[in-house]
């Protein structure tokens, strides 16, 4: 008789966004749709980078530094910043 093949225990899925809407994307789970003014945002900027107004580089920069200015409590964000504090 073959050994039967032992299979783990399914990590429990994160629960998904409290508020708005999200996609569930296959191994990172539930992630978040921005709203709409971001949404916009990314796209014209996005726009500019297409037609070589802004340098990706910048629009990079750009695109960073407004998600750190709309999500200042991310959980990302918290860990890496207990990590350095630790360290």
């Amino acid at each position: 008789m073959p050994p039967t093949p032992v299979t783990p225990p399914a990590s429990p899925a994160p629960d998904p966004p409290a508020t708005g809407r999200y996609v569930d994307v296959p191994l990172l789970g539930p992630v978040g749709w921005p709203p709409t003014g971001t949404l916009a945002f990314v796209v014209v900027l996005g726009g500019l980078v297409a037609v070589d107004i802004l340098a990706w580089p910048v629009a990079l920069a750009i695109g960073a530094g407004h998600v750190l200015a709309r999500d200042h409590d991310h959980r990302l964000l918290r860990e890496v910043g207990e990590t350095l504090q630790e360290a």
